[in-house]
């Protein structure tokens, strides 16, 4: 499915069978199964059922969702498009791949399963880092001394972003991994409590944090609350590091977080889904994933004030947006009982008059293509003989990213188990 969101025909049970490569869903039959993919397919903020976090003082009431997206290159020297699609293999059918549960398949419990097992099929075995329990601890006292965690908040806890940082980036030095969980734990907090109010956002966005990370000055008028004193405590952080060539980058993704949370208003406020391919354009953005960056810290990355070309950029993005669709399976039936229409599955239940279960499985279709699609890209880049060494140890990190990633599963799997223990009721 690309961002020409074209549904080709319609027959029997309403079941995804195919996508073209032209991005058209070309039929659909019965059997409750998804039979393949082929061509073009496309389809964060992790979202969850959680208490509410407390306010940070900035006059933001909290939300749940975790933000915490954009293809790849399709040769070793192409800048990717959004509506790019990947080719994507085929499943084995519903039936087989996510047997029923005590509550039928077509429960929450079960399609989160489903996708659970789906996405840890495919990312390989990780290590962890060394120093992991140091990087949660840190992590964890970081937030909650910069204002960023109280009472009643189990943000930290949920997400264990120590633990997914030390997964993502298990050969990394601690000190870089430290300001990666430290970056992340400020995103999701963010995403918690401004990204989805939009008259929150739109103050946030008046006092510009981008220009707060890039300068470290509160600007005239802006509160001195926890979100700005925390991202001026980090960006001294990353100065002390060596990372001050790095904030122009840090702080364009910044930007383009927040523009693309103010793009998706809205939506949530009509509580009608965009279009696909206007989703995808946004989520690339909206998953928070540029705190990856700062892995250009490491020892032998790429340096210099431009250390990205366009085709590592767009791995890059692809990496984020890879995270961003899986944690729209597993935040799926949070956002559906919040009624926000801004999830992938919501989208193409929306687009191609699917059911919410066809819709929620044709979701991991997708996952699949986008991470077929970056397996590809990455091949494709590594084969190329001008790249420099430097720009293959970023290829290399950028998959482990995407590897460790899939340790995100976990901490909301078990989160959903607390939070929801029967199956029946998902």
């Amino acid at each position: 499915m690309t961002g020409d969101g074209k549904a080709g025909g319609v027959a029997g049970g309403g079941q995804v069978v195919a996508v073209a490569g032209d991005g058209q869903v070309r039929a659909m039959a019965g059997g409750g199964q998804v039979r393949a993919v082929t061509g073009c397919g496309q389809a964060s903020a992790l979202t969850d059922g959680a208490q509410d976090p407390a306010p940070t003082g900035c006059g933001q009431a909290p939300s749940v969702t975790d933000g915490p997206q954009v293809p790849a290159p399709t040769g070793c020297g192409q800048a990717p498009s959004v509506t790019d699609g990947p080719q994507v293999p085929a499943l084995v059918n519903d039936t087989q791949a996510s047997p029923p549960t005590d509550g039928g398949a077509d429960t929450p419990y079960a399609l989160a399963a489903y996708a659970r097992r789906h996405l840890l099929r495919l990312a390989p075995a990780v290590g962890d880092h060394p120093m992991a329990e140091e990087l949660e601890a840190d992590v964890r006292s970081w937030a909650t001394g910069h204002g960023l965690s109280g009472p009643g908040d189990d943000g930290l806890e949920r997400r264990r972003i120590g633990r997914l940082v030390g997964r993502c980036m298990p050969g990394a030095p601690f000190g870089v991994a430290r300001l990666v969980a430290r970056h992340l734990a400020w995103v999701f907090h963010f995403d918690d409590t401004v990204a989805e109010h939009a008259d929150r956002l739109a103050a946030h966005q008046a006092w510009d944090p981008p220009a707060v990370l890039r300068s470290g000055r509160l600007p005239a008028g802006a509160p001195a609350c926890a979100h700005f004193t925390s991202l001026i405590s980090l960006r001294e952080d990353i100065v002390a590091a060596g990372g001050a060539g790095l904030l122009p980058l840090l702080a364009d993704g910044l930007r383009r977080y927040a523009e693309s949370c103010a793009r998706e208003a809205p939506w949530r406020a009509s509580g009608t889904p965009p279009t696909l391919a206007e989703y995808l354009a946004q989520r690339v953005h909206t998953s928070g994933g540029h705190p990856m960056y700062l892995h250009l810290l490491a020892p032998g990355m790429p340096s210099g004030h431009a250390p990205l070309t366009a085709p590592l950029t767009g791995l890059a993005e692809l990496a984020f947006l890879i995270g961003a669709l899986a944690n729209d399976l597993l935040g799926h039936a949070a956002e559906q009982r919040q009624g926000d229409p801004v999830n992938a599955v919501t989208v193409l239940a929306h687009e191609y008059g699917l059911p919410a279960p066809e819709a929620y499985r044709a979701a991991v279709v997708l996952h699949a293509g986008h991470q077929h699609r970056f397996d590809a890209a990455c091949a494709g880049l590594l084969a190329d003989a001008t790249l420099s060494e430097a720009q293959r140890r970023f290829v290399h990190a950028v998959m482990g990213w995407v590897a460790g990633s899939a340790a995100a599963v976990e901490p909301y799997w078990h989160h959903l188990l607390a939070t929801h223990p029967t199956r029946e009721t998902g």
